[in-house]
């Protein structure tokens, strides 16, 4: 509970529900990041305000990095691939583990420890879709990359703190204006001619 005079109540081993003044928050922390998200907004009178945050340890993953995972999945835009983001104790590092993927899905073993993780949708947009929400039950950025075969590939981020989910912008996760792409939501939308159809 966020009182005005400051937190009381016993920490979990996980992560933590935090009442305050705007609802219901969960956060949590490791050694690669913080965050705190709401999930449940209300009023909550005689409580103080709580503030979603969202902090890389080890500071901004550099936009390179994720370019170079980009690269990858541009290489096969029909379909499906994965990368993930790991600290290696002196850098973040592309990490592609095996996988099999298809035009309409992908099998892969999660790599462990890291950071963040993505996979594209190949033509259809980028959306975390509801097999997304059941796979992505860690603690880390997720991002979903689609559109592949437009001038500019569509990518929609977010925060997964097992299982609770708030969507991010580009400058939360990186150190530099985003490469040739577009965050979902911004920009032209699909046109008739131009259909993507969710999986």
């Amino acid at each position: 509970m966020n009182h005005p005079a400051g937190l009381s109540g016993v920490q979990g081993v996980g992560y933590d529900y935090v009442f305050g003044s705007g609802g219901v928050y969960v956060q949590s922390e490791n050694s690669h990041l913080t965050a705190r998200i709401l999930v449940a907004p209300c009023n909550v009178r005689g409580l103080a305000p709580v503030s979603e945050k969202l902090a890389l340890a080890h500071g901004p993953i550099p936009a390179h990095v994720f370019e170079l995972g980009l690269g990858w999945m541009l290489a096969a835009p029909d379909t499906e691939r994965f990368f993930a983001v790991r600290w290696d104790g002196d850098a973040y590092r592309l990490v592609v583990p095996p996988q099999e993927g298809t035009g309409s899905s992908l099998s892969y073993e999660p790599p462990a420890g890291v950071v963040a993780e993505f996979h594209s949708h190949g033509h259809h947009r980028a959306f975390f879709s509801a097999t997304d929400d059941r796979d992505e039950q860690g603690f880390r950025v997720y991002g979903v990359v689609g559109r592949l075969h437009d001038p500019l590939p569509e990518l929609a981020l977010r925060v997964g703190i097992y299982g609770h989910f708030a969507p991010l912008k580009w400058p939360q996760v990186f150190d530099s204006p985003q490469p040739g792409l577009r965050l979902a939501g911004e920009g032209p939308e699909a046109t008739p001619g131009n259909p993507h159809i969710r999986r």
